[in-house]
């Protein structure tokens, strides 16, 4: 093996050495824990007696268990993307675990993807949260004083509870073992995020990107929170890192496009510019940039080529994130809507209507859901059922309880509220998220249509005066 010291700067090579070793069945850990010493004393580096502890302990004997926890990680390589690579990256671990029941390590990372399944909308059924409480309940038996189990202890707390006093308990307990771990600094950060502390957030996320500056997702983190922060240089430069760290990885194309350019800057111009470089290297038709594509167009006043970039995709529903609820239909009907088609907009907006009351069924609590139907029941002109879900999804996730994500539906029952006439309403809640960190901006509030029923409003030039500088 050949390890080597490289100054990420400007790739300078500080040190390197060559170490061999006579690798034996069941004995990597033991060679690795001998090449870490043996780099720890070139580098003159004193390990203190939690890292040395670290560094031998064996996670299982077990290397068939071992190769599939290391299999689960490569799968779980692009975050929360792809509910597809995260099952595969659950059933990875929990063969892992089959194989050696005494497997903490594996039961942490078990824990951790299930708490994701969760949070993110993939899974969103009891039995699933359930299931990353008895993963880390496990680990935590096999070995209580396991970083990465506290770790993953509180990612459930945080995805599964919102209860992020009891996550930095855990996280606080993780780092005392792990004070230099980047994805420790991140999980502080994201659920200082939700809190609404979003400038303790930062510097969180920008250690956790200087731990592991080759992370695509710490420099995507990290641009994110500047665009909440409503600084579009800095989210800008972040994201080109991203872009630059995984060219083929379409979110910080679709996101740099969005919330930079359109929502911070209410340039389409350079937008577009994100989203032919994302087309040159074939990410067209990837569902967040045709949605990006769909709202520049729109915001551009060009309805005909929204229409056909809308078209690209084959999926009833254009957008679902942990944010956003956005069926193909209810941008048809917003569309056609803006070029007067009535009929068009009225179809496509019951259709939309159809699709939410069903999902509402199944989840009576996705404050995506509510919002989403309100709009739809905005646009069939039903004004008490849209503001009442409106409304409730407010209610369901108040920013009080979840700054960044509430922010949204604040927003969607603006819009409701826009639609059905209720214009001062409809200022009261824009202003009260222009006053604190969140996706709205002047820019954005100039150039999308769904606000041109307030432009002549003097509340809400007052605020586009007040807010824009």
């Amino acid at each position: 093996m050949t390890p080597q010291l490289i100054r990420v700067s400007d790739d300078a090579h500080l040190w390197t050495d060559r170490y061999t070793a006579n690798l034996v069945a069941g004995e990597i850990f033991a060679v690795q824990e001998q090449i870490a010493n043996q780099v720890a004393g070139a580098l003159d580096v004193t390990l203190l007696e939690p890292e040395r502890r670290r560094l031998a302990a064996k996670p299982t004997d077990n290397q068939e268990a071992y190769e599939y926890y290391l299999r689960g990680n490569d799968y779980w390589l692009y975050g929360t993307d792809d509910p597809g690579d995260l099952r595969i990256a659950i059933q990875m671990y929990q063969r892992a675990v089959d194989l050696d029941p005494d497997f903490a390590l594996a039961y942490a990372r078990l824990s951790r993807l299930h708490s994701i399944m969760w949070f993110f909308f993939y899974d969103r059924t009891q039995e699933r949260l359930a299931m990353a409480r008895e993963a880390v309940d496990q680990a935590l038996r096999l070995d209580p004083d396991l970083p990465e189990a506290h770790e993953s202890l509180g990612a459930y707390h945080y995805h599964g509870h919102l209860d992020y006093d009891r996550a930095l308990a855990e996280f606080a307990i993780a780092q005392r073992s792990q004070p230099n771990s980047g994805d420790l600094f991140a999980a502080t950060g994201f659920v200082q995020r939700r809190q609404g502390k979003f400038v303790e957030a930062l510097a969180n996320l920008k250690q956790a990107a200087e731990l592991d500056p080759r992370s695509t997702f710490g420099a995507d983190e990290v641009a994110e929170t500047y665009a909440l922060l409503r600084n579009p240089v800095e989210a800008g430069r972040y994201y080109d890192r991203a872009i630059h760290l995984a060219p083929e990885w379409a979110s910080a194309y679709a996101e740099k496009a969005e919330w930079v350019h359109l929502r911070l800057e209410g340039s389409t111009e350079r937008a577009r510019a994100v989203l032919e470089e994302a087309r040159r290297v074939g990410l067209a038709a990837h569902p967040q940039i045709a949605y990006a594509w769909t709202l520049l167009e729109m915001w551009d006043g060009d309805y005909q080529q929204a229409l056909d970039r809308l078209a690209m995709v084959s999926s009833e529903v254009i957008l679902e994130s942990q944010f956003l609820y956005v069926p193909r239909a209810q941008l048809y009907a917003q569309i056609h809507g803006l070029m007067g088609n009535r009929h068009l907009e009225r179809t496509y907006y019951d259709s939309t209507r159809s699709m939410l009351e069903a999902g509402i069924q199944q989840l009576p609590d996705d404050e995506r859901y509510r919002s989403a139907l309100g709009i739809a029941y905005a646009g069939l002109g039903r004004k008490e059922e849209a503001i009442r879900e409106g409304e409730l999804a407010v209610q369901l996730l108040p920013m009080s309880k979840e700054a960044w994500r509430g922010a949204y539906r604040v927003e969607d029952l603006a819009r409701i509220y826009t639609m059905v006439g209720e214009y001062d309403a409809a200022i009261d809640q824009l202003e009260a998220l222009l006053a604190v960190p969140s996706p709205t901006a002047v820019p954005m509030l100039r150039i999308d249509p769904t606000w041109n029923p307030l432009r002549d409003h003097p509340r809400f030039q007052a605020l586009l005066e007040k807010y824009g500088n």
